[in-house]
């Protein structure tokens, strides 16, 4: 139906929408809005293309039916196919930029519906339908793979066998794998560390399996990290976004890769005798790289390639340093101001007395967090038990000050179970610089007197100082269990002997 100008300009000059336009005049809604957009765009005003001849508006627009077919600009596919890929690029916003170009030539365009349509043709047809669900750097599917790896050892001759960690960026198929003896967590972290330097970059988002060494809980309601792994991925800046549970569909990129590999590794480095562990992964470094490099058989290119031409500059860039492996605790702060780990004691501000607080641990630091803060670092004490690590600061200001409980409650509590409890508890505090350190072992001294009563208590500590400069908890202990406290009393009584440790009545009257 030949396209009636002059109406087009008379209803837009009384501003009649386009929509009410196309209906009147039985034409399309593109055509009307086509037909405004060149007035406007002419310079003239709708009321001076009224005035005009049919003739006089076509020869102004320039809108002959075979003119208008030649003006339509075909969009360029293969630069606004590598522009997609790009994270948060969408058709929508392609298209307006087509527009805008189209615009200052003062060419016809595609409308969106069309353009959408021609660009997804063009992305079938070149095979780059993967563009239409993932984008480029965006993330990183990591599992174990099923079929085990193995090789032979060397003493013995018998078959072991290991875990292959795999890891792949869904848009390009480029993928990664790294052999290890078994699946715990440091080498989980580790498989990801390795992964990251070999991709040269970070995705935005980390896609595991729902494996307890990177996942805790995942429900419909609930997502609980394991800490060492949401630690990681905080180091290197992404995020962990694990697939959903009976969905395989999340991670097929992750499936797939790992099926080839299992085809085009593993089975073909069946026929390789491998002694180690590492003579496995560098044949394991050829091979992987053989599996990237191979062409596509239905597009252009290889996983490589694409991989360095398009995602590779959308990841994120690699951390200074690499990620340092650690472990995570709770503990609570207990009454002298310390927590416990792998039985030695660490202090903590003596605000978080009774509060619950993490342990991020190192191979040789210990940090502790309450919430977010990080509160207190230590050096890790090892290879010694019972050790303390205190930093005086912590501490409160004056331990007689201190709360419930402190040295002077503990030596008037000892006075009540004898004179030598007094002074095997006087000793425990004259060997350390701060009090607290020292609160445990004497509380557990002073509760013996509970289940021996105190007298047993007062014979051992004498006894336990004729053996000991400064006894324990446990060699008191041991001397109420063997019952050499009542031996000992029995020689006392046939034998006095003047006590060598016991102090003055002057001293009790200073304290």
């Amino acid at each position: 139906m030949k396209t009636n100008y002059k109406e087009i300009a008379r209803l837009k000059r009384r501003e009649v929408s386009e929509r009410m336009i196309a209906k009147q005049l039985s034409i399309s809604r593109n055509t009307v809005k086509s037909v405004t957009q060149s007035m406007r765009e002419s310079g003239l005003s709708f009321g001076e293309f009224e005035q005009m001849s049919e003739a006089e508006i076509l020869h102004i627009l320039k809108v002959t039916k075979q003119t208008r077919e030649t003006e339509y600009i075909y969009p360029n596919y293969e630069r606004l196919a590598k522009e997609y890929s790009r994270p948060g690029v969408t058709m929508q916003l392609l298209w307006e930029e087509y527009q805008a170009e189209c615009r200052l030539s003062n060419r016809q365009y595609y409308q969106l519906t069309q353009f959408k349509k021609y660009f997804r043709d063009y992305l079938n047809k070149k095979g780059f339908t993967d563009i239409i669900r993932h984008k480029a750097g965006e993330k990183t599917e990591v599992d174990w793979a099923g079929t085990k790896p193995n090789w032979q050892d060397p003493c013995t001759g018998e078959i072991v066998y290991g875990w292959m960690f795999v890891g792949v960026l869904p848009f390009s198929g480029y993928g990664f794998a790294r052999v290890f003896a078994d699946m715990k967590m440091n080498n989980w972290i580790q498989g990801h560390i390795e992964m990251f330097e070999y991709f040269g970059g970070v995705s935005k988002i980390l896609v595991p399996d729902n494996l307890k060494t990177g996942i805790i809980k995942n429900t419909k309601n609930e997502l609980i990290i394991n800490p060492t792994y949401s630690d990681m991925a905080n180091h290197y800046g992404t995020i962990v976004i694990p697939s959903r549970v009976k969905h395989p569909k999340d991670k097929a990129s992750v499936e797939a890769t790992v099926s080839q590999l299992t085809t085009n590794i593993i089975a073909r480095m069946r026929n390789y005798q491998f002694f180690t562990i590492s003579e496995y992964n560098e044949q394991l470094k050829m091979e992987l790289d053989k599996v990237n490099r191979k062409p596509f058989q239905k597009k252009e290119g290889s996983r490589y390639s694409i991989f360095e031409e398009i995602e590779k500059p959308c990841l994120l860039p690699l951390p200074k340093s690499p990620y340092s492996m650690c472990l995570w605790r709770k503990v609570k702060v207990a009454s002298n101001s310390h927590i416990i780990f792998d039985r030695c004691y660490y202090s903590v501000p003596v605000e978080h007395i009774g509060q619950e607080v993490n342990l991020k641990i190192y191979d040789k630091e210990l940090e502790i967090y309450y919430k977010l803060d990080k509160i207190a670092t230590h050096e890790l004490i090892k290879g010694k038990i019972g050790e303390y690590s205190t930093n005086p600061h912590h501490m409160p200001v004056g331990s007689n000050a201190y709360g419930d409980w402190n040295s002077v409650r503990y030596l008037n509590w000892a006075k009540q179970k004898g004179p030598f409890v007094h002074e095997v508890v006087q000793r425990q505090f004259d060997s350390v610089k701060v009090e607290q350190q020292k609160y445990r072992m004497v509380h557990s001294i002073l509760k013996l007197a509970d289940t021996y009563g105190s007298k047993r208590l007062d014979y051992a500590c004498q006894y336990a100082l004729e053996q000991y400069s400064s006894p324990s908890n446990q060699n008191i202990k041991t001397i109420l269990v063997n019952k050499q406290d009542i031996a000992f009393k029995e020689n006392q009584v046939k034998s006095p002997i003047k006590p060598r440790f016991l102090r003055g009545a002057e001293y009790y009257e200073e304290n």
